[in-house]
């Protein structure tokens, strides 16, 4: 019974050896295979470094203000007895908006008229006497001051009637109404605002460091949200004498025209402040730059010895971007062919195939 046991443990340990023997010849077939395996080139799109001619700027942002922006108030009280205008009307200079109730100082009025008449008459009389003798100095002098005091408040009662109509101090555009006819509006009250936008201002700051680069008529360009295709351009007309101790940034105002009618007062404003030097950057598409904490790089397509297409990577110091391009400010050479799609399958030394059709 012991021999035929072992006999059988016997044939099943050469069985296995034999399967073993098998199964290391294939795996050591599978890893020469392995060893002599050669990835397909990956298939990518590239372009040809580009050099162009721009002119630097800085980026910032502001808000557009009118050149002109007041809320019309009345400098005396009463009641609205007529309005002149709609809300968001187009005025000119010296329209009348409104009136406001004039009863009480046109019965002033009538009654210091009659009061100046009868001191003019009284002064008239004194100084025919006066060159007879007949009257004194004192007496002339008190008729004639009481003369002026008449004729002052003649003027003083037309001055507050005038102020009665409330007029547009210069041409533009009417906001909303804040009051209604007859109501009783006191002396200082907002009725409306009243802002020319034909031209407005932007408002802007930019740090310390540019400040030998701004000066007076500096071209900037502007874009708004509202209006994102158009690109607006102005001049700087001002720029703050004192650089801000909390910031230290530096205050500019610029100018731009708005005959169009499609910037408005208040709104927010990506600006560019151009600078007057020319440079001529090499420039690569935003899609060839692999960003990184560790540093951005760009992969450069060239031959190795066997005439090969393999890609480097290069690092390069980025610099400003304008739309899809981005500015290389070292890292690469004038002549060089980068990828431009495809870089997230790429490492050093990867061959590569070059296509237009490759797609993000």
């Amino acid at each position: 019974m012991f021999k035929r046991i072992m006999l059988v443990l016997g044939i099943v340990l050469i069985v296995l050896v034999m399967l073993g023997a098998v199964k290391y010849q294939q795996i050591k077939e599978s890893m020469a295979h392995f060893d002599n395996f050669t990835p397909p080139p990956v298939t990518v799109s590239a372009v040809p470094v580009e050099q162009v001619e721009w002119r630097p700027m800085i980026a910032t942002v502001g808000s557009l203000h009118s050149i002109e922006d007041i809320e019309v108030a009345a400098e005396v009280s009463g009641i609205v007895e007529s309005i002149q205008f709609e809300s968001g009307q187009k005025v000119e200079a010296g329209q009348l908006l409104l009136t406001l109730n004039d009863e009480v100082e046109q019965a002033n009025l009538e009654s210091y008229l009659a009061q100046a008449e009868l001191a003019q008459i009284k002064y008239q009389r004194n100084a025919n006497l006066f060159k007879k003798k007949n009257v004194s100095e004192t007496d002339l002098d008190q008729a004639s001051a009481d003369l002026k005091v008449a004729n002052a408040m003649v003027a003083q009662t037309r001055a507050t009637i005038a102020k009665k109509n409330i007029k547009a101090p210069f041409t533009g555009t009417l906001g909303i109404r804040q009051f209604s006819l007859g109501e009783f509006i006191d002396n200082g009250q907002a009725l409306v605002t009243l802002q020319d936008s034909r031209i407005l201002y932007a408002d802007f700051a930019v740090p310390e460091q540019y400040f030998p680069s701004l000066y007076q008529g500096q071209d900037v360009q502007f874009t708004v949200s509202a209006v994102p295709a158009k690109t607006f351009t102005g001049k700087v007309i001002a720029i703050e004498s004192k650089i801000d101790e909390a910031t230290r940034n530096i205050e500019i105002r610029a100018q731009l025209p708005n005959l169009s009618g499609e910037l408005h007062p208040g709104m927010y404003a990506d600006i560019r402040l151009l600078m007057k030097e020319m440079t001529s950057p090499l420039v690569v598409p935003s899609t060839a730059i692999a960003f990184s904490p560790f540093g951005d790089a760009v992969f450069e397509v060239l031959k190795n010895d066997a005439g090969e297409q393999i890609v480097k990577r290069r690092y390069v110091e980025v610099g400003e971007r304008r739309g899809d391009q981005v500015a290389i400010l070292s890292g690469l050479e004038s002549t060089a062919l980068v990828v431009n799609a495809g870089i997230t399958k790429l490492e050093n030394d990867t061959k590569v195939t070059l296509s237009d059709a490759v797609k993000l």
